[in-house]
């Protein structure tokens, strides 16, 4: 390990009281896609549990940020989502199907139902099966667990994709009989319900109103009779959701009986036309609006798919091909509250149609958006794609469901997606939102990299996003930024090397009211000095969860004094005293994971003066850690003065350069929340070909601005080996930053 060398330089001494810990994994919340952290917002010091080993004085934990920890769970069917704490779900398609779905939303439970499950929710799946929420709060991290009830010595497959296969293979064939859902599945299981306790997430518990008003709901299909089989719908109370609100109904063959308290209601359904391959050969959202007087005897609603009649389609400048279709219906009750709010997921242009508005509601609210992602036909030359999010105006689902989308609408990205590992599977999402919308949701593309691709966005005015990226097992997610129509930018994903440090709000994020926890700064006596693990050239940082980190030290020196040190952990929070000292944070860190190959280890040294902070330099809306261990305003914050590398490596898209002449641009900043901060003044590079054994310096030349640029030439004999790089960067005030990093890339195989 590296860090011995901290004890050459620093001879131990007594720890200093008040020391509080990251635990390794933990110092990121993140997405989850937090989620990671909330976009824009950079996770904060989780709770410790207890002193590191040998730790001397008062213990005392941080209190955490609020909880932007993503979560990762496969369904019964296979489907992989996974959820942000804000409600954001990536759907990823078991093998060999297309993931379309329903998701749900009942006060704070996120339910994700394939379309092949619908006719049986409620009946033989449980809906608890698809309550995501809950299987997260439970710790399901991989297949959902089931419990299983059959007749006859029926057996169900395992949970998983083997599941969703015979489960589309069974709706296959019951669509073929004209019903589907009616009887038990493979020949005689009755129940499936998860082997786990999924309770829900609900903050409160419902009043239990007076409901003993009988309704009749009739749910009509496309043909004008009623559905047969088992149709799910969702139910709720436009006067206050809090009354009414069954998301999960069920009508068999068109008809479902039920009693509710008198008031204002709204239905929705969303059904798919299951054709004999099991999948959907088109989908309708169709909706209703009803009373129930106080007294009434019967009331009878009408869910007519006949009325959804307008196919949702899009106009682009060039050519592309519908990939994915996202429909999002929010009914508010008076309160502003869901009273009903859907979201479906449609994959490889299934025709989808919806019930346009008659009337503005005049009660409540509703608001109804698309979002697209369309790609090249596969003759381009070149790669590109669309990600459109349109909004209807407010009350209304409008009458014209086709969107047109002119280039001035749109930003342009043209993005590089890097792997080092030839070939490697990656997963991409594009999520976006209007500005009345905290969650959202998408379905991730799978493709191989290394690739490039000409990225167009567009959306509604005040529309923002950020993008989730999967290599691997490991998830990165980008900063919510605000969608700029007519910019275009290069985007570099997973260029290397990928290294421990800081990540910084996007620009014009300041705009979305995210909150932004302080990473290095001091507020009063309490130091914060927390890094994110993984990080690439373009500050995406990986969401951490679970870890690939096998051993990590972090350390934090004063002159000759070691004020703390523990292994797994990533940064913490330290009570130091008042008056300006000069303090040094070492960081070493070895990541096992055979999807990548390069940057698995390094070792980083930041030294920094502090004092003292009365005054605040950080932004309003960030948040920082007092001397009392919590999350506090940005009063008396001012951040550090860590010198931070943003590399730029003359690698090819797979990491490597070929021998000869070579060379890097490296931009020294400051971490994030730093004011008017010195100049990076001093700049070293040097470059090693056999593990670090021997160093080669680089001739290095300032081009202004805290650039630098360094020069080498690669001998031949290094050709299809690694090479390691160690950078050092000095401020004008003596702040800076030494960074190793082996296998930083690798140096091409000869030719022949």
């Amino acid at each position: 390990m590296w860090h011995r060398r901290i004890e050459e330089t620093a001879p131990r001494r007594a720890r200093t009281p008040g020391a509080r810990a990251l635990t390794a994994g933990c110092a990121l919340a993140a997405l989850a896609l937090t989620a990671g952290p909330a976009p824009g917002a950079l996770a904060a010091p989780a709770s410790a549990s207890a002193p590191a080993p040998g730790a001397a004085g008062s213990w005392s934990a941080v209190r955490p940020a609020p909880d932007t920890t993503a979560h990762t769970v496969t369904l019964v069917t296979g489907e992989r989502v996974t959820l942000r704490a804000d409600g954001t779900v990536v759907v990823t398609a078991r093998p060999g199907a297309t993931a379309d779905y329903v998701t749900r939303r009942s006060d704070n439970d996120v339910f994700v139902i394939p379309m092949t499950a619908l006719p049986y929710l409620g009946g033989t799946l449980d809906p608890a099966l698809f309550n995501v929420s809950a299987l997260v709060k439970a710790g399901v991290t991989t297949t959902t667990p089931v419990r299983v009830k059959a007749t006859g010595g029926a057996t169900a497959p395992p949970s998983g994709p083997a599941f969703g296969a015979a489960l589309a293979k069974q709706a296959a064939a019951e669509a073929a009989e004209g019903s589907v859902g009616g009887g038990p599945l493979f020949g005689g299981v009755t129940s499936v319900a998860p082997a786990v306790a999924t309770a829900g997430a609900h903050t409160a518990p419902r009043p239990a109103p007076r409901a003993d008003h009988p309704v009749k709901v009739t749910v009509l299909g496309p043909d004008g009779q009623p559905r047969p089989g088992t149709t799910s719908f969702g139910l709720g109370s436009v006067d206050d959701a809090a009354r009414y609100q069954e998301p999960n109904l069920q009508a068999v063959d068109g008809a479902a009986q039920l009693e509710v308290p008198a008031g204002h209601y709204t239905a929705q359904v969303t059904a798919p036309t299951l054709g004999s391959d099991g999948k959907a050969d088109d989908i309708r959202l169709a909706t209703a609006e009803f009373t129930v007087p106080d007294g009434a005897t019967g009331t009878e609603v009408v869910l007519d798919l006949r009325k959804a009649t307008q196919q949702v389609t899009f106009s682009t400048p060039r050519t592309a091909r519908e990939s994915q279709l996202i429909l999002d219906y929010l009914r508010q009750d008076t309160k502003e509250a869901a009273a009903i709010h859907t979201t479906t997921g449609v994959a490889g242009g299934v025709p989808t149609f919806v019930q346009p508005s008659a009337r503005r509601v005049t009660r409540g609210g509703l608001r109804f958006n698309v979002y697209t992602h369309r790609d090249a036909p596969s003759e381009a030359a070149e790669p590109y794609s669309y990600d459109l999010k349109l909004a209807n105006p407010a009350g209304v689902i409008a009458k014209n469901q086709h969107y047109t989308v002119t280039g001035r609408q749109l930003a342009t990205v043209r993005t590089n997606y890097h792997s080092d590992t030839p070939g490697r599977a990656q997963e991409v999402a594009r999520l976006m939102y209007l500005p009345y919308e905290t969650g959202g949701g998408a379905l991730s593309q799978l493709f191989k990299t290394p690739a490039r691709r000409t990225e167009y966005i567009g959306g509604s005015p005040g529309t923002s996003y950020h993008d989730w990226l999967k290599a691997g097992e490991r998830r990165f997610v980008s900063q919510k930024q605000p969608l700029t129509p007519g910019r275009t930018t290069t985007v570099d994903w997973l260029r290397g090397p990928l290294v421990p440090g800081f990540t910084e709000p996007a620009r014009g994020a300041a705009t979305l009211g995210e909150t932004w926890y302080c990473a290095a700064c001091r507020k009063g006596d309490a130091l914060t000095f927390s890094l994110a693990t993984v990080t690439d050239s373009a500050g995406h940082k990986d969401l951490a969860f679970p870890s690939d980190i096998s051993s990590s030290h972090f350390a934090v020196v004063s002159g000759d004094t070691t004020l703390y040190e523990s292994d797994g952990i990533s940064g913490g929070v330290l009570t130091v005293p008042p008056e300006k000292a000069t303090y040094k944070v070492v960081y070493d860190q070895t990541r096992t994971n055979g999807d990548f190959r390069q940057s698995l280890t390094t070792h980083t040294e930041w030294t920094f003066s502090s004092g003292h902070s009365g005054g605040k330099t950080v932004p309003d809306d960030w948040t920082c850690v007092s001397e009392q261990g919590e999350y506090d305003g940005p009063d008396a914050c001012s951040a550090l003065p860590v010198v931070v590398p943003h590399y730029q490596l003359g690698a090819a898209l797979d990491g490597t350069s070929p021998a000869g002449e070579d060379h890097l641009v490296v931009r020294f900043g400051h971490a994030p929340g730093a004011v008017a901060p010195p100049a990076v003044t001093k700049a070293t590079v040097e470059v090693s070909f056999d593990g670090g054994e021997r160093w080669t310096k680089a001739s290095t030349t300032s081009l202004g601005k805290g650039r630098f640029r360094a020069d080498w030439t690669t001998p031949d004999a290094a050709a299809g080996r690694d090479a390691s790089l160690r950078v050092t960067g000095t401020d004008a005030d003596g702040n800076a930053v030494t960074q190793t990093v082996k296998s930083a890339f690798t140096v091409a195989p000869a030719k022949g």
